[in-house]
């Protein structure tokens, strides 16, 4: 059985809870948060015995009895927590992004490197049978070959919070370190479909987007070209509302997956040919979130150190994070130059 502990009580973490209850083999065994009230608040809502709850982070990677970690704290808070985490030897889901820059992240990369836990960064869409589906129609050459991918996430939050984790840059905000993991992953996913692991970062540009006054990116666009010649075309943002679909062009038609970040149990993928237009409907045993910890639940059991294709591998994390980091760094440029 996989006993887990999770660091960081805030939605994420209620999604956790709710999808752990509903699989075997596992338990939700801690939490830690160094909110008083809300440690009592979550512990008391998903009955977790009190010696389990604990207000410092340390404390939990200490406890002997729990063999996997969940982080969904802050986002400038995971790079030290997943390091801690190694240390102490626990099996880590962690959420995204794994940090706030590329040498964080370069760092984390390293520390695994040296280690035998397992990792993984929580982009669930890649570990949901939706994405197989793609994949697989897309290597049977059902459009053809790929040409061009579009790929967005954006939705508009009115009042901008200095506080807030979306719009304080202390606190790893703003649309790009937020979203942009969706559209960027996706991309490099299609985008190196046939190199089996030897993925090559695309070359970026055509950035644009803009600053709120916080000195956050609240919408980012970018162009990534892959050395095979696939385009692909993305977009995110905190402060506009997207149509959040990914569209896949190739030689031979298109593929439209309406839902792409959050499939549900029953899902579709329309494809357009020259010849015909239809849904294909793709079933999943679990939720999203209840179908990742199961994944990775089974990867810890058979002593793997990291997840199986589609899953984020450690070198997906290094190099999603990579064109994240250079994204937001032309954009700031960009807009500073203006």
């Amino acid at each position: 059985m996989i006993k887990w502990g999770i660091i960081g009580l805030g939605n994420m973490a209620d999604k956790f809870a709710n999808s752990i209850k509903n699989l075997n083999e596992t338990k939700l065994l801690s939490i830690s948060s160094k909110n008083p009230s809300r440690l009592e608040k979550f512990g008391n809502t998903y009955g977790i015995d009190k010696k389990y709850r604990f207000n410092d982070y340390e404390e939990i990677l200490k406890c002997d009895e729990i063999n996997a970690i969940y982080i969904s704290t802050l986002n400038n808070t995971h790079h030290d927590l997943v390091i801690k985490a190694i240390e102490f030897n626990k099996n880590i889901l962690c959420e995204k992004p794994i940090s706030i820059n590329y040498e964080e992240s370069l760092n984390v990369y390293k520390k695994l490197n040296n280690s035998r836990v397992f990792f993984m960064e929580a982009i669930a869409y890649r570990s949901h049978p939706q994405t197989n589906f793609v994949i697989n129609e897309i290597k049977k050459k059902t459009i053809g070959d790929v040409l061009f991918i579009k790929s967005n996430f954006g939705f508009f939050i009115k009042k901008i919070k200095k506080k807030s984790r979306l719009f304080n840059p202390d606190l790893g905000g703003g649309a790009i370190l937020d979203v942009g993991c969706y559209p960027v992953s996706f991309s490099n996913l299609i985008g190196n479909i046939y190199n089996d692991d030897k993925h090559e970062n695309p070359k970026i540009s055509e950035v644009s987007g803009s600053l709120c006054q916080t000195g956050v990116d609240d919408v980012a666009y970018a162009e990534l070209l892959y050395k095979n010649n696939i385009k692909s075309k993305i977009g995110v943002a905190i402060r506009l509302n997207m149509e959040n679909k990914t569209i896949i062009e190739g030689t031979k038609g298109n593929l439209i997956i309406d839902n792409p970040w959050l499939p549900g149990k029953k899902s579709f993928v329309e494809i357009q040919t020259k010849n015909r237009s239809y849904k294909s409907f793709i079933n999943s045993k679990f939720e999203i979130f209840e179908n990742q910890i199961n994944l990775v639940n089974n990867f810890i059991l058979e002593n793997k150190i990291e997840g199986d294709y589609p899953c984020m591998k450690w070198k997906n994390t290094l190099d999603n994070m990579y064109i994240l980091n250079e994204w937001k760094k032309e954009l700031v440029k960009n807009e500073k130059n203006k």
